[in-house]
């Protein structure tokens, strides 16, 4: 997908989704997700933001399975590792690394998540990490909930735009987004199915 005329940061989330949507292979959502992130400034890490919650974590591997999730391309090719983001570095400050890969469950083509995952930049906060990808799709979010963080602790956040549903995690150390969007449409069930794949990936990927 191009997007002419935008800057890095306003085309980043497009671009996520241009990802997802080749995956899925629907050129509704490409229009769909042409239309909505809006570039803004960076943000600054607050100084005064309070400490984050739950303790210092780490990312230790990007696994090729969680339960019946398994890394693939974009042909649902099983894969053995994922991607470097170098878009995502260059657009948000809170990322100091970014990796990317596509999860397929078990046999279900066309029902892929993209994950964009990687270690927090120094000195930002969960909510800091969370707000400066949040203003990105400039205020078209919709059904913007809450979720719990668990163990690891962090914030979780999940809302839909542009026909896809995301879930961001972001914690004292790590973060990662996940986008998805349903075959049959979007549900906001489906926001809190997307939300309970973040406890279980975590798991596998950050260490205390």
């Amino acid at each position: 997908m191009t997007v002419a005329g935008q800057s890095t940061r306003g085309a980043l989330a497009a671009a996520a989704l241009a990802v997802l949507v080749a995956a899925c292979g629907s050129g509704q959502a490409a229009q769909q997700a042409g239309a909505s992130p809006g570039g803004h400034s960076a943000a600054s890490p607050a100084a005064t933001s309070p400490p984050p919650s739950g303790p210092a974590t780490r990312l230790v591997s990007y696994p090729v399975r969680v339960g019946p999730y398994r890394l693939v391309d974009k042909k649902d090719h099983p894969v053995a590792t994922t991607t470097k983001d170098r878009k995502f570095l260059q657009s948000f400050s809170f990322a100091a690394t970014a990796r990317y890969g596509l999860y397929m469950p078990g046999h279900q083509a066309r029902q892929n998540v993209l994950l964009i995952a990687g270690r927090l930049a120094r000195g930002v906060s969960p909510a800091t990490a969370i707000q400066d990808y949040l203003g990105d799709f400039g205020g078209q979010e919709v059904h913007l909930t809450t979720e719990p963080a668990g163990p690891l602790g962090g914030e979780v956040k999940c809302w839909v735009a542009g026909g896809i549903a995301f879930c961001m995690w972001a914690d004292n150390g790590t973060y990662g987004v996940f986008d998805y969007r349903p075959p049959l449409g979007l549900d906001t069930a489906l926001i809190h199915h997307l939300a309970g794949l973040v406890p279980r990936f975590r798991q596998a990927m950050e260490r205390t």
